[in-house]
């Protein structure tokens, strides 16, 4: 029997070595393309990771995370992700179901500490279950959800940019008194078109004021703000110790500038509704997350049950202009890309100096993410370079996976 053991352990690092050595050279290559991809000099630092269900396989960074270009873009720099931040959300929403705290079906006002309905149909609940769908009826008006852009100070140097509707650091109020302000009748900012002129449940439509508020229901019905719970459940048990919500959570000398385009930064803001898009974290850390993803929708992931992450994943169909699109519990599926056809499930964000992807593959079990600190809006490059970036990565994926 031992002798058998002994030839069982020899065959398996025998299989791990073979696949390290297969992997390497694409591993070269890759690094190779991406310095390639670089060279399109329209971007100031990226990182790229590739994960399995096992873990990260490919994890580099490349440029710069300042002005004077002294200090490298790594796969431990930490930028804030944007929209990719709703997908801990998502897990989180099921671990507050699992602990008994809530339940989908349930309406939001059954948590909240005020009252908010579709003034156009005052009679139909908004559900938890539709915020997480984006079929709340909730609308994102730009007048009010930028007023969720906060500066960090007031003062800024020459090199740095600020946008017109970011507002002074006193403006800072917490979110839920900006959901309160936004959405209830009485709220200073409040309009009636902020709710579209349809029931609750019954058309999609991407709402980050909506996602935000999901958060704030997590908060209300457990009773442990919002940050915190993720950090007990998500961050803690993944050992995600380069991510969080607020500088104090991270290091902030691995904390990269945030570039309009690569000769001029974007003065630092935070969010008020931070849950929609300002979670901070490195693509070294966010691969761990996804990495669980992966395994998770293997019905192996620890973060949930198995039940739980049936839920994530199942897919509910939606018509967008005419054609038939996928989602899960804040997740999309998509069947390509950035121009690249491949099935995959994930999000991506944006916001000023911030482009994001995070995305696996159901049927290989391999996951991307790529990080980018310069904004798409004010150079005609940056998205060929992003593409290109993208592109690369899909071609490791199918040379790995064949």
């Amino acid at each position: 029997m031992k002798n058998i053991f002994i030839v069982l352990i020899s065959a398996t690092l025998l299989i791990s070595c073979k696949t390290v050595k297969q992997i390497e050279p694409q591993n070269n290559l890759l690094t190779k393309n991406l310095e390639l991809a670089y060279q399109k000099d329209a971007i100031k630092g990226f990182s790229v990771s590739i994960v399995n269900d096992k873990g990260v396989i490919y994890d580099k960074g490349f440029g710069f995370t300042d002005i004077n270009q002294n200090k490298a873009y790594t796969s431990n720099t930490i930028q804030n992700i944007a929209s990719i931040s709703k997908t801990l959300i998502g897990v989180s929403l099921l671990k507050a179901q699992e602990l008994g705290k809530l339940n989908l079906n349930d309406p939001i006002n059954n948590y909240l500490p005020f009252k908010i309905i579709n003034p156009n149909y005052p009679e139909i609940p908004i559900l938890i279950k539709h915020l997480a769908y984006h079929t709340s009826s909730i609308t994102d008006l730009d007048e009010i959800y930028a007023k969720s852009y906060i500066l960090t100070k007031d003062k800024h140097d020459k090199n740095e940019g600020v946008y017109d509707y970011f507002s002074k650091p006193e403006s800072k109020i917490e979110l839920r008194e900006f959901i309160q302000n936004s959405l209830t009748e009485n709220g200073k900012w409040y309009q009636q078109n902020s709710f579209l002129n349809s029931k609750p449940g019954e058309k999609r439509e991407y709402s980050n004021i909506a996602a935000a508020l999901c958060a704030l229901v997590i908060e209300s019905a457990t009773g442990q703000d919002y940050r915190d719970f993720t950090k007990d459940y998500i961050l803690k048990p993944l050992k995600m110790n380069n991510s969080g919500w607020t500088s104090a959570d991270i290091d902030p000398t691995k904390r990269t500038r945030l570039f309009a385009y690569k000769e001029k930064m974007i003065a630092e803001y935070a969010l008020i509704t931070y849950a929609d898009g300002g979670f901070i974290t490195s693509s070294n850390d966010l691969g761990i997350f996804l990495s669980e993803l992966i395994k998770g929708y293997e019905g192996k992931g620890k973060l949930l049950t198995k039940e739980s992450y049936e839920k994530l994943f199942e897919k509910h169909k939606f018509v967008e202009d005419g054609k038939a699109a996928y989602y899960g519990l804040f997740l999309e599926f998509r069947d390509g890309f950035l121009n690249i056809k491949n099935e995959m499930i994930g999000h991506n964000g944006s916001d000023p100096g911030v482009f994001t992807a995070m995305y696996f593959n159901p049927i290989t079990k391999m996951g991307k993410i790529v990080l980018v600190n310069t904004d798409t809006d004010f150079t005609d490059n940056v998205w060929p370079e992003i593409e290109e970036i993208w592109k690369v990565t899909s071609d490791y994926e199918n040379a790995i996976a064949k």
